[in-house]
């Protein structure tokens, strides 16, 4: 499986934004804080609310809360985009400090910090709900530890958490947390289209743009969302410049408009989003590509053998580069496009499908068949761009 970018800002670092204003809330963009208050009858050091903030550890900026004489039951939370019956791990590096003594990385008379991560299936929001998957307990005290979970999806979106319990009040209590993590687990199917809640839909004008081509996106939810954004990812996993064109009301409906630009083939991951792209509001994937015109079949100049390196629309740069470094010996065809893949008047054309699974409709050898007879069709399952290049090095074309 390609290690696709599932999370935004898997970092969970710079940039860091006050959560919907508030300046005790400090948190790393794409992610939200929560936390459980006290039940009624509490003594004052139980269940406080953290301060949440960026912290400079081990010479980066990291997640940081803390309740110093105090304990939290709290963490963070973002929400992805999945496909019913895919199976996801989530692993996320937590560590806490918790001391009688001030100074940084004590553990004098140290709780238990109880540091958990998790997933919900059907993506919900709320922490304490019995549909959260969760990890196993860990006490990472004045250290790093990965902490993993495994769920399967039961909705479109999935919610991941992180989450400390401190069972003791202590001068020093901070947990802090970095480099996230989701990874399909298996095949993977990509949703296209996510229409999220409040039936929030995003139509795109073009639907079918060539790259350099300006982009109006309309965003129609039927709630007035506040602390909203549009966020496009690239296909070089960079972010397109988006500008805010206004909101306007239409009957019973709200309207968002937006514009941004396509400079290069390939797949756009856009979102609708809230509080920084913690909450996934809608989502659509948009295929750019120019327009090819056919060459007619029997125009090849020479019978030559051609093999064709077939990569799927979430490969980014990182594969590419593994396609040349592995076909440059032989010479291969890289490209994106099956039609391509499958178009001449040659005897001898093979096409190597990576991860075949990627698509929104997965490539078959059956495919190549009724539409191109003649493609000799091989799959080839790479789990990263560095499997991939040495698999074509190795490849004789034999099988």
């Amino acid at each position: 499986m390609a290690r696709t970018e599932l999370l935004t800002n898997g970092r969970i670092g710079k940039p860091f934004h006050p959560h919907r204003d508030d300046k005790q809330l400090i948190t790393a963009a794409g992610w939200a804080p929560w936390w459980l208050d006290p039940a009624p009858g509490s003594p004052d050091w139980k269940n406080r609310k953290p301060v949440f903030s960026a912290y400079t550890l081990d010479d980066g900026l990291t997640q940081q809360l803390s309740t110093p004489w105090g304990t939290h039951e709290a963490g963070l939370w973002q929400q992805v985009p999945s496909v019913a019956g895919n199976q996801y791990e989530l692993s996320v590096e937590g560590q806490a400090w918790s001391s009688e003594d001030a100074a940084p990385g004590s553990r004098l008379e140290a709780s238990d910090v109880n540091l958990q991560i998790g997933i919900d299936p059907t993506g919900g929001l709320d922490p304490t709900s019995p549909l959260i998957v969760w990890s196993e307990v860990a006490q990472p005290l004045s250290r790093w530890e990965t902490l993993r979970v495994q769920s399967e999806a039961e909705a479109a979106i999935i919610t991941l958490f992180v989450k400390s319990a401190p069972n003791l009040p202590k001068r020093l209590q901070s947990v802090f947390w970095r480099n996230a993590f989701l990874r399909p687990i298996g095949r993977h199917k990509r949703g296209v289209n996510i229409v999220g809640l409040g039936d929030t839909h995003i139509s795109l004008e073009p639907e079918q743009p060539r790259p350099g081509e300006p982009i109006t996106a309309v965003v129609s939810p039927a709630a007035n969302h506040k602390f909203v954004e549009l966020i496009v990812a690239r296909p070089d996993d960079t972010w397109s410049k988006v500008v805010a064109k206004g909101r306007t009301v239409d009957g019973d409906r709200y309207l968002w408009r937006y514009q941004f630009s396509t400079d290069l083939d390939g797949l756009y991951d856009i979102r609708f989003v809230g509080d920084f792209g913690a909450r996934l509001l809608a989502l659509r994937l948009l295929q750019v590509a120019r327009n090819v015109q056919l060459v007619p079949s029997d125009s090849a100049r020479l019978n030559y053998r051609r093999v064709y390196v077939l990569l799927p629309p979430t490969a980014n740069q990182k594969w590419v580069l593994a396609a040349a470094k592995g076909g440059y010996d032989g010479r291969f065809t890289i490209g994106f496009s099956a039609d391509d893949a499958g178009i001449g008047n040659l005897e001898n054309r093979h096409v190597l499908a990576v991860n075949p699974h990627h698509w929104p409709e997965v490539l078959t050898a059956s495919w190549f068949q009724q539409h191109y007879p003649g493609v000799k069709f091989t799959a080839v399952v790479a789990n990263q761009p560095e499997d991939l290049e040495a698999w074509l090095k190795n490849w004789t074309g034999l099988e």
